[in-house]
């Protein structure tokens, strides 16, 4: 979808007025051309008459100059741009980036090479493994001080960055990397024929590389990727159908943690789930937890049945291992899972 800014409110009302306005007033001054009866009713009363014209006049040259202004903001944009724009008449390499000749450049400070902030290449071009043809970079400062803190390009049709299936319908970004200070591939949304523990990976995916200081406990703290689904889609877990699912993997692309909602019933040992139900594997810090146990959170206005005994109402989560045993049930702040405020609305 590509976004639209629509003007104000008031834009509407003010326009019809305007035209109005000054339809009335061109008509009046052509009738007033062809008629002398018309002439002479103006001539009876003058002040009158003047004011209404001047009336119309200026309510009906809001939308004048209104377009005015318009085309003297596009005419100053297009030449800042011109003077911002350069075409390299042989190619060069800039930020690590191999450029044909006839690129096109938009410079954030003209006359140096080094501050473009668009490139558009006349044949495609591999950066960090991706095929483009468009680059835009994020850069702060100007001149000499200028530094680049990002970048996103457009591919033009599905290709495999990084052992990803990366999709055509979105932007690749890329991340300066704090070894060489180049741009390096760092995201994208994924296509179809992904997969993960040959399980599919939904198309339209987000796969984003993140970069710990160091191996830590925590995943969310740990180097590796982080995937995110769309939940338009389930997608099967380690045996759970889940949507809006957040995984975790380390940099070979295993599986760490995940997190999600279930997106139909689901029974493991002697509990129950009914959809909607949050999971998530079990975190380091959690008392009695043991590696690869899981907590279920109930949403709210559901309960987890439990065989032979009570059930989990929402608030509440269960902490089972993988084959079902069942290790406590304990309050969401216990578990660490954080109870989303509901509003509700009453007449």
């Amino acid at each position: 979808m590509i976004p639209v800014a629509l003007p104000g409110g008031n834009f509407y009302p003010m326009l019809i007025a305007s035209l109005i306005c000054l339809a009335t007033l061109l008509t009046w001054i052509a009738i007033l051309c062809t008629t002398p009866s018309a002439r002479l009713r103006v001539r009876e009363h003058p002040r009158k008459s003047l004011a209404v014209m001047g009336l119309l006049a200026l309510v009906g040259a809001v939308f004048p100059a209104g377009q005015a202004q318009r085309w003297l903001v596009a005419r100053a944009a297009a030449e800042d741009e011109t003077r911002r724009t350069l075409v390299l008449d042989h190619g060069a390499e800039l930020d690590g980036i191999a450029m044909p000749a006839n690129t096109r450049l938009l410079l954030k400070t003209p006359g140096q090479l080094a501050t473009f902030e668009q490139a558009s290449f006349p044949t495609a071009v591999t950066m960090d493994g991706a095929r483009i043809k468009q680059l835009r970079r994020y850069v702060r400062g100007d001149g000499a001080a200028a530094t680049v803190i990002g970048a996103s390009a457009a591919i033009s049709q599905d290709q495999d960055i990084h052992g990803w299936r990366c999709s055509h319908g979105h932007l690749v970004e890329f991340r300066v990397s704090a070894t060489d200070k180049r741009l390096h591939f760092s995201s994208c949304h994924l296509a179809s024929g992904n997969q993960l523990d040959k399980q599919a990976i939904p198309a339209g995916t987000w796969a984003s590389l993140r970069t710990g200081t160091a191996a830590a406990g925590d995943p969310s703290l740990a180097e590796g990727w982080l995937l995110r689904t769309d939940g338009s889609e389930a997608m099967l877990v380690q045996g759970l159908p889940l949507l809006k699912v957040e995984l975790r993997l380390d940099p070979q692309r295993k599986l760490q943690s995940f997190e999600g909602a279930l997106s139909q019933p689901f029974i493991l040992g002697p509990m129950t789930y009914p959809p909607g139900t949050r999971v998530a594997t079990a975190g380091p810090s959690l008392v009695g937890a043991q590696a690869g146990d899981l907590v279920f959170s109930p949403s709210r206005g559901r309960s987890a049945r439990r065989d032979g005994g009570q059930d989990v109402a929402a608030g509440n989560s269960v902490l089972q291992a993988p084959d079902g045993k069942l290790r406590a049930v304990l309050s969401n702040r216990a578990a660490g899972v954080l109870d989303y405020a509901s509003i509700g609305l009453t007449p």
